[in-house]
């Protein structure tokens, strides 16, 4: 098929190759063409998740969604996301614009060739949209880590119950008067379950002698944070195959032919919140600053919020500090202020672009050591064997007379950030003797057994995880400690290791306390007895097949909690005989929810798709047994599980099963040697379509805890073609 017809050798050129699992391989003349195809081949997937994201960048969210969309819209316009980044783009170096110009070129011109599509709310695309787009992720991502207070953090999934009650249209609404959520069980644990797992071993490790990487972010399969699978490629040098969200001009993670790297989940302190004291009576804008008063900036806007078939108009007052924008008010006259560390970065697309061409590490070093993104460790790997971990962020110097983990005194200029940390400053491992780096969103202190960076080394406030070490990551050094001549097959398959931490190490030494129990509680020894006979026979591997995952499963949640990150044990579980009691209770849930306790593992575990879901919250209340769902294998990351899939809870008599929604979105494993060899699988399929044949294809590989072949050379995406656009962008 052709839209239009153009040859490879002619300018502005760009082609779209779709292999037999809907994966685009776009190639362009130059890199602004294959970003034209970028965009394209973002709209043709799934349009409706790209507007949507693109929506909320623009703070206009309540114009499609409603009332629900008023949280979003106002911590968007507090920091003034889409009138910076309008302001922003025009200062952007040519060669950027042109790139995000490119993108949304690509985006429109789908939009004009399938006039069937009905978009919400935007009918042409303008290129500020790709800045307003990143930033607006970075602030839903990041805003939770600034310091204001929990469980009580303002995000976009909250319900404004003040602004519900006013709907006229001459309604004043402060945006840091907005009612403040309770805490809620599922939306909260599925934000805490946002997090990865990621590995690398050099040559030593492998049979090859080449270093091996495996990508496994853990993000949600719903809403803007889900990932999207593409291989882009240019005449100037760009050849790289990874996944981004979509609104990405470009992959974020994955490889080229020389070194690839994936990122997870880090704490580093990148946001801080600031009390600010108004009380001049002469100016109510002024506020308390260095035995003076500085003067806040105050400005109002009109949100539209959809109500029925119509707009309602709603004026919101909004005001900022030179510290940032006022998002709480904490008594009359006393406010909070809150700011996020490279949220504005300039430097974001050229430091992407420059990893994703780069050709070694040195290079790659470079491009990473702009710090222009916010937080996320990192780890890399590449064809001259080198493997590498960073505690990457972009992080304030600050004063460490101050405590900033919660709100520092705004009146008083030794506050104010100090700069920021070079690259340099932060934790990092290179090529380690033990042949490895791991990174399981835990402390960089634990990135191997003994080779980590020392903690005395920087300051207290760098490291907001410094003492967490998950399941996950002992069970990831445990696995990369034993692993001796691997195979990249034996890599493929580790990437779904079903082994699971906890019950393999506390299931032994509960055998003395079972013993015990018999002996001081006969009773309830007898009543438990087929249960733990039941986990005694077992290789602590999850499987589709497995009752025990089931049993196991339920008893740590009854234990330490549904979610994440759950790797609390409950105070009245202190006694370790009341785990029998615990044992027990999870037996009888289960046989209340199925009929028997021995039930297995993938009728409860399942994996389903809905189309346009705007998050996990949304498609948790749609997942349902009547439509056609698979078993998953994969269970919850706290019981340290390298599979780490987290789920919507079960329902009682409505809806026994738990659909997955959160967990290993896009798997990649790779080698690098003289050419480099992947296989990945995302948990659906490319299309979000439900009438595409790749809606729900890559799902039946998930199930069966297989990976596809990545296609990566142009040998290989020509032999897997079944489609080919030839597309000609419009000479200005």
């Amino acid at each position: 098929m052709s839209c239009v017809a153009a040859q490879d050798s002619l300018p502005n050129s760009t082609t779209i190759v779709r292999d037999e699992w809907g994966v685009a391989h776009i190639h362009g003349t130059t890199h602004t063409d294959a970003i034209f195809g970028v965009g394209y081949a973002q709209a043709d997937d799934y349009f409706w998740q790209l507007e949507d994201t693109c929506i909320r960048a623009l703070g206009r969210y309540a114009e499609v969604v409603g009332e629900e969309g008023v949280r979003s819209d106002i911590l968007n316009r507090s920091f003034e996301i889409a009138a910076r980044s309008q302001q922003d783009f025009e200062k952007f170096p040519d060669d950027h614009r042109d790139m995000a110009s490119a993108f949304v070129e690509g985006v429109n011109r789908w939009l004009e060739t399938h006039p069937e599509e009905k978009p919400r709310l935007i009918k042409h695309f303008e290129p500020w949209y790709v800045l307003a787009m990143d930033r607006h992720i970075i602030l839903d991502f990041l805003y939770r880590q600034s310091h204001i207070g929990k469980p009580e953090n303002r995000i976009e999934t909250d319900v404004a119950e003040s602004g519900a009650a006013q709907d006229s249209e001459t309604s004043l609404l402060n945006a840091w008067d907005l009612s403040h959520r309770p805490e809620t069980g599922f939306d909260d644990a599925i934000r805490a379950a946002i997090g990865s797992n990621a590995w690398a071993i050099s040559g030593k490790k492998t049979h090859s002698g080449g270093a091996m990487l495996f990508v496994n972010p853990h993000q949600p399969w719903y809403g803007m944070g889900q990932f999207y699978e593409l291989h882009v490629s240019s005449d100037e040098g760009l050849d790289f195959t990874g996944a981004c969200f979509f609104g990405s001009p470009f992959p974020t993670i994955g490889h080229n032919k020389h070194l690839g790297w994936t990122y997870t989940v880090n704490e580093p302190d990148i946001a801080d919140a600031w009390r600010v004291t108004f009380d001049d009576p002469a100016n109510p804008l002024n506020y308390r600053f260095d035995g003076g008063f500085r003067s806040a900036t105050e400005w109002q806007e009109t949100l539209q919020v959809k109500q029925g078939r119509m707009l309602v108009d709603r004026q919101i007052t909004f005001r900022k500090t030179h510290q940032g924008p006022i998002v709480r008010k904490e008594q009359d006259g006393v406010f909070l202020a809150v700011q996020v560390a490279g949220l504005f970065h300039m430097d974001r697309m050229k430091q992407g672009l420059g990893m994703v061409l780069a050709k070694d590490f040195r290079t790659w070093r470079a491009a990473i050591g702009h710090c222009a993104i916010p937080m996320f460790n990192v780890v890399y790997a590449d064809n001259a064997d080198n493997i590498f971990y960073a505690y990457n962020g972009t992080i304030p110097k600050r004063n460490k007379a101050f405590q900033w983990t919660k709100p520092v005194d705004g009146s008083s200029s030794d506050t104010d950030w100090l700069g920021f940390h070079t690259f340099d400053e932060l934790p990092q491992v290179l090529n380690p003797q033990c042949g490895y780096v791991q990174s399981c969103n835990s402390s960089p202190f634990t990135t191997t057994e003994t080779e980590n960076p020392r903690r005395e080394d920087f300051p207290t406030y760098m490291v907001e995880d410094a003492d967490v070490d998950m399941r996950r990551s002992k069970m990831s050094r445990m696995i990369l400690n034993d692993a001796t001549d691997i195979t990249f097959e034996h890599w493929s398959s580790l990437a779904y290791d079903t082994r699971m931490y906890w019950p393999m190490t506390e299931i032994p030494k509960l055998a003395a306390d079972y013993e015990t129990l018999k002996t001081k509680l006969p009773q309830l020894a007898g009543e438990v007895a087929e249960y733990w006979d039941h986990l005694q026979n077992w290789d602590f591997r999850s499987s589709n097949e497995s009752t025990q995952t089931t049993l196991v499963v339920a008893w740590y949640e009854q234990l330490y909690g549904f979610g994440y990150p759950a790797e609390t044990l409950k105070s009245e579980f202190a006694d370790r005989s009341t785990w029998f009691v615990a044992l027990k209770h999870a037996a009888e849930k289960i046989d209340g929810l199925y009929g028997t306790w021995k039930h297995p593992w993938g009728r409860a575990h399942r994996l389903q798709r809905l189309a346009n879901q705007p998050d996990v919250q949304h498609a948790g209340i749609g997942l349902n047994s009547l439509q056609r769902s698979l078993p998953c294998p994969g269970a919850p990351g706290p019981l340290g599980i390298i599979y780490t899939v987290y789920s919507s809870p079960e329902i009682p008599i409505l809806r026994a099963q738990r659909f997955a929604v959160v967990g290993a979105s896009y798997m990649a494993v790779a080698e690098f040697g003289s050419e480099a060899k992947a296989h990945s699988v995302m948990p659906f399929g490319t299309s979000g379509r439900r009438t595409s044949p790749h809606f729900f294809d890559q799902a039946e590989l998930y199930s069966t805890q297989k990976l596809k072949p990545a296609w990566f050379r142009r040998d290989e995406v020509k032999e897997h073609a079944v489609s080919t656009l030839n597309l000609q962008r419009l000479r200005n």
